[in-house]
């Protein structure tokens, strides 16, 4: 996967500020692409080799763009998969009803690959595939991948204060 940050030269000219590898992984086939914290001026002073470093979920006044592999039932027929997740994003999950989260984020998501069932906290269900879209604003949920495939999702997350 290649990266591409844009940015400005000392005299405001647009310039490729990265070309290349993401600077982070947060898990196999998964890369932090980009983070911010606080609030965001133009132009961007933000090191291109090393965004904002924050948690996996960011809180009020961060941004966050990921790119998430989650493993296909070939890789875990159970479906279980918490001994693969990174520590910053297990601790979100709950333990007596594995999968099910919720975060104070209002996310953007981008189906790639795969297919899961969206769960929500009533039990609803709704099956996304490949090329299907997700706003998910602060709800209590789990994905649970229905393919053999890996379920691939691009996101932007935003913190958001809950009330």
């Amino acid at each position: 996967m290649k990266l591409v940050v844009t940015g400005h030269d000392p005299n405001g000219t647009s310039v490729f500020s990265h070309a290349g590898v993401p600077p982070r992984s947060s898990s196999p086939g998964s890369f932090d692409l980009w983070s911010t914290q606080g609030p965001i001026s133009m132009p961007d002073a933000t090191d291109p080799n090393a965004p904002a470093q924050i948690g996996y979920f960011p809180v009020e006044g961060e941004t966050a763009f990921r790119i998430v592999r989650v493993p296909g039932l070939a890789d875990s027929p159970t479906g279980d998969f918490s001994g693969q997740m990174p520590e910053d994003l297990a601790k979100h999950f709950e333990a007596d009803d594995p999968g099910m989260h919720t975060t104070d984020t209002i996310d953007y998501v981008v189906i790639l690959g795969g297919s899961a069932e969206l769960e929500l906290d009533d039990g609803c269900k709704e099956l996304v595939q490949t090329g299907d879209c997700v706003v998910q604003r602060g709800t209590r949920h789990a994905w649970r991948v229905t393919s053999q495939e890996p379920l691939i999702l691009a996101a932007i997350l935003i913190g958001a204060k809950r009330l």
